[in-house]
C-alpha cells in the first residue's frame, strides 16, 4: 500500500509539473498544484477521498478556462469575431458549473451557438466566390466587342446569367435562413476584416461590384 501511495503522489506531482511556468495554463497549474498538495498530505490513500472535495471539478473548469482564454485571444488577434463568440460565452458561464458534466454541457452548448454563427457568416463567401465572377461575366458580355451576328447569342447569355444571379441570391438567402431564421444575407459584410482579406480585388472595384449586385437584390 505504501508503494501505491507513493506512486499516486508522484503521479499528481507530475501532473502539476506539466503546467508549471506555462503561460497558457495558469489556472490549470494552480488547480493541479492544489490536487498534488492534497495527495502529498495523505498518510494513507483512503484519506485522499475526503481531501479531494470539489478539487476535481475545479480542475476541469480550470483547464476549460485556460483553453478558451487562449482561443479567445487567438481569434481576437486575427479579428475573427465570429470564431471568438463561443470561447467568450464559455468563459462567461464556466465558473457557475457545479460538476464536470455541467462544465462539459456549457462548453458543448456554447460551441454549438458559435458554430451556427460561423456557418451563417460563411455564406458571405458566395459574394466573391460565385456572385462577383457572375457579374464579371455579365460585364464582359455587355461591353466586349462582338461581331453583330452574335448579338442574339450575347443577349441570351446575359439574360441567362442575370436570371441565374437573381435565383442564386435567393437560394443563398434561403439556405442561410435554414441555419438562422432571423439571419439576412448582408453583402456589406465583405468589408469585415475576416472576409475582406480573402478578396483579391481593389476596394474601388469591390465597391462598384457590390453596387451592381444590389441592383439584382
Amino acid at each position: 500500500m505504501d508503494q501505491i501511495l507513493e506512486d499516486y503522489k508522484l503521479y499528481y506531482k507530475s501532473r502539476m509539473d506539466k503546467y508549471e511556468n506555462n503561460p497558457l495554463y495558469p489556472n490549470s497549474y494552480q488547480s493541479e498544484k492544489a490536487l498534488s498538495e492534497a495527495m502529498q498530505s495523505c498518510n494513507e490513500l483512503a484519506e485522499f477521498k475526503d481531501k479531494l472535495g470539489d478539487l476535481n471539478v475545479k480542475n476541469a473548469i480550470a483547464l476549460i478556462k485556460d483553453q478558451e482564454t487562449a482561443r479567445l485571444a487567438h481569434y481576437s488577434a486575427l479579428k475573427e469575431d465570429k470564431r471568438a463568440i463561443s470561447p467568450g460565452l464559455i468563459l462567461n458561464d464556466i465558473d457557475t458549473a457545479t460538476d464536470i458534466n455541467k462544465a462539459i454541457e456549457f462548453s458543448n452548448n456554447h460551441d454549438q451557438v458559435g458554430l451556427v454563427e460561423i456557418s451563417v457568416d460563411g455564406f458571405i463567401d458566395h459574394v466573391w466566390g460565385k456572385l462577383i465572377p457572375a457579374l464579371e461575366r455579365i460585364d464582359v458580355a455587355k461591353h466586349a466587342e462582338y461581331p453583330s451576328r452574335y448579338d442574339n447569342v450575347r443577349h441570351k447569355e446575359i439574360e441567362e446569367d442575370e436570371q441565374w444571379l437573381r435565383e442564386e441570391v435567393q437560394s443563398i438567402d434561403k439556405q442561410l435562413k435554414d441555419w438562422k431564421p432571423s439571419g439576412n444575407f448582408d453583402v456589406e459584410l465583405v468589408w469585415e476584416h475576416r472576409h475582406r482579406k480573402n478578396i483579391p480585388i481593389p476596394d474601388e472595384v469591390l465597391k462598384n461590384r457590390l453596387i451592381e449586385l444590389k441592383n439584382y437584390l
